[in-house]
Formats: C-alpha cells, structure tokens, sequence
C-alpha cells in the first residue's frame, strides 16, 4: 500500500473525514486491498492507521517499542491524534443507536432489550413490539433521564473504583489456552513481519535484497493471518476504552461529555445486565403531578 495514500487518509481523518467514506472512495478509485481484493472494508482501514507501525513501532504490554528497519508512514503527533479519535469515538456508517441505553437495558417482564421513543412525559425507553422483537410484551416504559441518571451514577463510581476497574481489566487478558495460542501465533507472525522487512529492507552484508513483488506478496499472506487472529480476539481489543477510562477521576458531567458511542462501549464492558420492572403504582401519586420514579425498578449489575 502506498505510504502516500496512507498519510492523506490520516490526515483526512483528522479534519473530520469518516474511515467509512475514505475507504468507500478508495473502492470506487481501484485501490487493491491489503489481501488484493476490490472492496475496502472500514473496519481493516481503520485497524491500519491505528497500527503502532504507522510510526515505525510496535506495541508490547503497552508500550512503544521502536522497530529499527521500519520507516515510519505517519508523523507520531497526527498518528497519536488519528489513534485517539478512531479508539475514543469509533464512527459507523448509517443509523447508530440516539440512546445510551437503547436495546441494552432490558424489560424486567419479557426480559427483551428496550428501544427508545418518546410520551407526552417526554423521552422514555420502552418496551415495544417492532419486527426484530415480535414477543415484546409492552409492559415496561421509563423515562431515558432516570434511567440514564441511574446507570450513569453506578458506572461512575464503578470506575472511580480504581481495584475493581483494574480486576476487570485484567479478565479480558486471562491466558486462556485459546487466546494464549492467539497471542503466541501473533507473536510470531510479527517477528516474520520483521525479518521480512530486514530481508526487504536491510539484509546481512552480502545478501541480495528481497524483491519488492515478493516482499509485498509475503507480507500480503503475514496479514491476512493476522486479520483473522484479530477477529478471533475481538473481546481483549474492545477492552481499549475501558482502559483508556481507568486514566482519570470520573465526574457525572465528565461521563457525559464523552461520545455516545463510547460510552456505550464502556457500558457493554462494565455491566452485565440492566433490568427495569413495571411500575406498580398506577396513575399519580396523592401530591404529585404524574408519575413519581422509584428508582428501585431499575437492578443494575455490574461486572467483576
């Protein structure tokens, strides 16, 4: 892939431009794929220009480490913003979720996720028969600003828990024998990576350098492994933001200043199960105009 191509893109997105439209544009122009198809995938584009090897380096347990035969594509400063734009707010093509907690909560009747919608008491999630959930039973409605408030106080405070956070954290990197195979065969593809380059790029004295079409050839085969190994690990690197969230002191207007799209990503990573059960009470109570919330509806459940 050329260098060039790869630093407009960075640069594109940057300046605003969705990885989607980038890699649809480069369909449209031709641009083989890194396996030498025609169709650019959003996902693979944006997995490149988050790669430490945009900078020449490679990253273990972490950290930076450099790569002494590989030239850098991007300069760090814009990698490091690119990265954190791509890793903080991932953008998706067509219509995402509007709600925080649209198809996560659950109903606590017929225990199918919620939608959001709206009543004359304003925005509520609910329970609703639509096409992809034919057996909802409709029996649940909470406004999305108690609902919100509630799960955002407990996530709060979840991750202001430094140890519980970190223990979670450390679950997704438990050296099962599946992903310790992962790891160990990804390992290993990266130091094939490597002695490739120097074959490509800096051989022992003497020693011809390997051509570029068989370098690119080879190369081309490294990745396509390693695409579906990293398919395979899809849970340790959808971690990244609760990571990311273990950096910092946690204020409820600080989590709500994030992307939604992050948030939600934390979410999936912090709770296990939101349940809201039916309101008991009918009509308004003696005092009060509407509804009043019991926020004892709401069971939260979080992980680790």
């Amino acid at each position: 892939m050329e260098a060039e191509m790869l630093l407009q893109a960075a640069k594109s997105v940057d300046q605003g431009k969705a990885v989607w439209a980038i890699a649809e544009q480069w369909t449209q122009r031709g641009v083989p794929t890194v396996q030498g198809g025609g169709r650019w995938d959003a996902g693979v584009l944006r997995r490149i220009l988050v790669n430490p090897r945009m900078v020449g380096k490679r990253e273990y347990e972490g950290e930076l480490i450099d790569i002494e035969y590989m030239p850098p594509i991007l300069p760090e400063e814009l990698w490091r913003r690119v990265r954190r734009k791509l890793l903080e707010s991932p953008p998706k093509r067509g219509r995402g979720e509007s709600r925080e907690l649209t198809n996560t909560a659950l109903c606590g009747i017929c225990n199918l996720p919620l939608v959001s919608g709206s009543d004359r008491a304003g925005p509520i999630y609910l329970c609703k028969k639509r096409p992809s959930q034919p057996g909802a039973c409709g029996g649940v409605a909470i406004l999305i600003s108690n609902l919100d408030a509630k799960v955002d106080g407990e996530i709060v405070a979840f991750l202001n828990d430094k140890q519980r956070a970190q223990a979670l954290l450390d679950q997704h990197r438990l050296d099962t024998p599946e992903i310790a195979a992962i790891d160990a065969r990804y390992a290993e593809l990266e130091d094939n990576k490597l002695a490739l380059e120097r074959a490509a790029f800096n051989p022992p004295q003497g020693v011809k350098k390997l051509p570029t079409e068989r370098y690119s050839e080879l190369r081309a085969e490294i990745e396509r492994e390693q695409e579906t190994l990293q398919r395979r690990r899809i849970v340790i690197r959808d971690a990244q933001p609760l990571r990311e969230a273990l950096n910092q002191e946690w204020t409820a207007e600080e989590w709500g200043s994030r992307p939604l799209e992050w948030r939600r990503a934390v979410i999936r990573l912090v709770v296990e199960r939101i349940e809201v059960m039916p309101t008991i009470q009918r009509g308004a109570a003696k005092g009060h105009l509407g509804a009043v919330h019991n926020p004892d509806r709401v069971k939260v459940k979080l992980a680790g």
